[in-house]
């Protein structure tokens, strides 16, 4: 059985309410999480910021002039050594996730590619594979949740704009085979894919902004749902962290939304919390 954080839970409306700046970055979260939670827990919590780590170096690697994420897990320094060959052989790769390690040694090798998309997807689809092989089942199934609705945008989007989209997709399952193969309106996937039509209907929106606050709303219902018997575990923790990566997004896209969602995230913490019996014996809780 994990370990319980219930301090640590019950304490994050605390740590939002006196953040000045209206928003806690989540980059400030993973800082004091590392001091908060056992080293397997905070692994769990870094996995969600990996893709930060992967637009870092991948921007370094092929020389775009994109802004440092200071999201990612990894310092600047790192990253600048695991983007040349001769200093990446001599970097110390412990504390990087295997799928990672092996993504660098087939970048830096003979058959690494010059193409950054190329690379992108390499990455991506080596991340989704760790992540299903990871001891934590929320964690696994928030990563099938993100395959799953990722592939099926890029699916409705290369069959609306008559696009070659087969190569795009991640992974290699069921659904992916339905979504390259299937010419009807759902895939045939009306019952491997929850709420299939649904999904069709948001991509079927003329107002792209509109279209990505409803998946994003989408995304935050299913947190719910799979985290709704958690109450102070690694996996509220977890669902947290993700949350607010859902809000800092929207204050960059739209602030007057991502103020709203924040306000969410908030109201949820403070009174979404369903106490076990255990609980109210031993805290006094009502």
């Amino acid at each position: 059985m994990g370990k319980n954080y219930y301090a640590l839970v019950a304490g994050l409306p605390d740590i939002l309410l006196e953040d000045k700046k209206v928003l806690y970055s989540s980059a400030e979260l993973r800082e004091n999480l590392s001091a908060e939670l056992q080293p397997a827990d905070f692994k769990l919590v870094q996995l969600l910021y990996m893709p930060f780590d992967h637009q870092n170096f991948l921007n370094r690697y092929f020389k775009r002039d994109e802004e440092w994420d200071e999201r990612g897990n990894l310092p600047r320094d790192t990253v600048e050594q695991l983007q040349d060959r001769k200093s990446y052989e001599s970097a110390d790769l412990e504390l990087l996730p295997d799928y990672f390690v092996e993504f660098l040694e087939q970048i830096h090798g003979e058959e690494g590619t010059d193409d950054f998309y190329v690379a992108e997807l390499q990455l991506t689809r080596a991340y989704y594979e760790h992540l299903e092989q990871v001891n934590n089942a929320f964690l696994r199934a928030l990563a099938s949740y993100h395959r799953t609705i990722g592939n099926v945008m890029v699916a409705l989007n290369g069959r609306k704009h008559k696009l070659a989209f087969d190569q795009a997709l991640v992974g290699d399952d069921e659904i992916t085979a339905a979504l390259r193969k299937s010419r009807t309106r759902d895939f045939g996937l009306a019952n491997e894919v929850h709420e299939m039509e649904h999904l069709i209907q948001l991509f079927e929106g003329k107002d792209l902004l509109e279209r990505e606050l409803r998946l994003d709303r989408h995304q935050w219902d299913f947190i719910d749902e799979e985290t709704f018997f958690a109450y102070f575990t690694i996996e509220k923790v977890l669902a947290f962290v993700q949350k607010l990566l859902i809000v800092e997004r929207w204050m960059a896209l739209d602030a007057e939304r991502g103020k709203e969602m924040f306000n969410q995230l908030l109201n949820d913490l403070e009174a979404g919390f369903q106490f076990p019996e255990e609980f109210t014996l031993g805290y006094g809780k009502k």
